[in-house]
């Protein structure tokens, strides 16, 4: 378990490259499967002028139920819409697509529209759903290669995804260093029950 502090956070807009695609409000995304179950609501109104195109990316595992345990009944994951909002809210456009391996080529050339991609699939899902981690990934980085923003990236899902490489950064800029993993039940009551009398903590499995 890692337990840190209650804090906000976002994506800097300033880290990507300049829109390469300013003719169109949106990016046209019509040749791909449409997955969730509504039309995006509460997702705020997509700007006319955006600044930047992004894009997130997440994934629907058919034989889960809901989609995945990080899913709610629309088939988007519970936080897509609210980061959609704050993307939108700073005037960039962002659209919510869903990955279907089947339609990976498809898929990878309408990414090549947008000018950010944020990637929000759990680990485990893609392969699950009958899809290829690692040629999700070289796809990726091939985006990469060509300039465009992805975040997180695939390297730094593999050196950064577990939860204690929080501890890792703690004494970093961006950390904090109160940030804690416990490997055992005895210190993590021990060592929570004492950080919890002086502010509210967030534990992450």
């Amino acid at each position: 378990l890692v337990a840190v502090p209650m804090v906000s956070g976002g994506l800097a807009a300033s880290m990507m490259m300049p829109s390469h695609c300013a003719e169109s409000p949106l990016v046209d995304v019509s040749s791909l499967m449409k997955v969730a179950r509504t039309d995006d609501v509460g997702l705020l109104p997509q700007p006319t002028n955006p600044k930047y195109k992004t894009a997130l990316v997440q994934i629907y595992v058919a034989t889960q139920p809901f989609g995945g345990s990080d899913k709610s009944a629309t088939g988007h994951r519970y936080d897509s819409i609210s980061i959609g909002n704050g993307m939108i809210a700073s005037g960039l456009s962002c659209q919510l697509l869903h990955y279907v391996p089947s339609e990976h080529e498809e898929f990878f050339k309408v990414l090549e529209g947008f000018d950010a991609v944020v990637v929000r699939c759990n680990p485990g899902q893609i392969n699950t759903a009958g899809g290829n981690q690692m040629k999700f990934d070289d796809s990726m980085r091939a985006l990469q290669k060509k300039g465009m923003q992805v975040w997180p990236s695939p390297d730094v899902m593999k050196n950064m995804g577990a939860k204690d490489a929080l501890c890792k950064i703690a004494d970093l800029a961006i950390g904090l260093p109160d940030t804690l993993a416990y490997y055992s039940a005895d210190t993590l009551a021990e060592g929570f029950k004492k950080t919890m009398a002086f502010q509210p903590r967030v534990i992450k499995q």
